[in-house]
């Protein structure tokens, strides 16, 4: 993340939604219809002039080829398409399973890609947004690993290699990836916490908002807040700004 001044967009919605960390995957899968189902509810649900962000690990994984995309999320993609059809301003920040979108993302679906944090001015309110998993405290080993994976020329070759391989390959590390957050998210989000105004807060931002970490959190000091907006796997939270109010709030069922 950048440090010192930056620029804000102009927002104008009046209801903004962040989603995070709903890692879909395989629909025939235990309890994965079920949660599906809630989502799309939620994108039908959403108000023509919705400012949406799906801020990372939307997909358990998911990588883009030039002409080709995973049919394991078709309902996702009909959604966000009728999201466009009401209107409803969907970006997207990829997180560390599914940064690897493409032109399907913005020519096919209409859909605002980002690489880096976005940082919107809305509602008399500065916020910066982040998927999170650049900004852990001590994670040396994923940075490193990060400049592999987003690496254009590791990306291009990657191209190379059969979808199903690919994925395969990505399965296995996804696999690794649960095993890490198996450990209690609430100790980590404390310690996210503990970091956040230390260095979060010094870009003229007075809220920042990330997921990554699973555990919801809402947190009010000094002047700013911050939020970890939680996950689907469980807790099916997401962040709202309305009224110029920042809250958590929890889908329905």
């Amino acid at each position: 993340m950048r440090n010192g001044p930056i620029d804000f967009r102009p927002v104008a919605a009046t209801d903004i939604r962040v989603v995070a960390d709903t890692h879909f995957r395989d629909r025939d899968l235990p309890g994965e219809a079920e949660r599906r189902d809630r989502f799309l509810r939620f994108l039908d649900s959403l108000a023509p002039g919705t400012f949406l962000v799906l801020l990372g690990d939307i997909f358990d994984f998911y990588f883009e080829y030039r002409s080709v995309v995973s049919r394991r999320y078709l309902d996702i993609y009909e959604a966000l398409d009728r999201c466009r059809g009401r209107r409803v301003d969907v970006h997207f920040l990829g997180g560390n399973h599914d940064h690897w979108v493409g032109s399907f993302f913005t020519h096919d679906l209409g859909i605002t890609v980002h690489h880096e944090e976005i940082r919107i001015a809305a509602q008399g309110r500065k916020l910066v947004l982040a998927h999170g998993d650049l900004v852990m405290p001590r994670d040396y080993g994923y940075k490193m690993l990060k400049s592999v994976i987003r690496n254009r020329a590791v990306i291009g070759a990657s191209r190379w290699i059969h979808p199903d391989l690919l994925d395969a390959i990505a399965r296995g590390v996804a696999h690794g990836s649960r095993q890490y957050f198996s450990v209690p998210q609430e100790k980590r989000a404390r310690a996210v916490e503990g970091h956040a105004w230390q260095s979060f807060f010094a870009r003229g931002n007075d809220a920042f908002v990330m997921g990554h970490v699973h555990y919801p959190m809402h947190v009010t000091r000094d002047g700013h807040e911050f939020m970890i907006v939680g996950d689907w796997l469980e807790h099916f939270t997401y962040g709202r700004l309305s009224n110029g109010r920042l809250r958590l709030e929890t889908t329905r069922s």
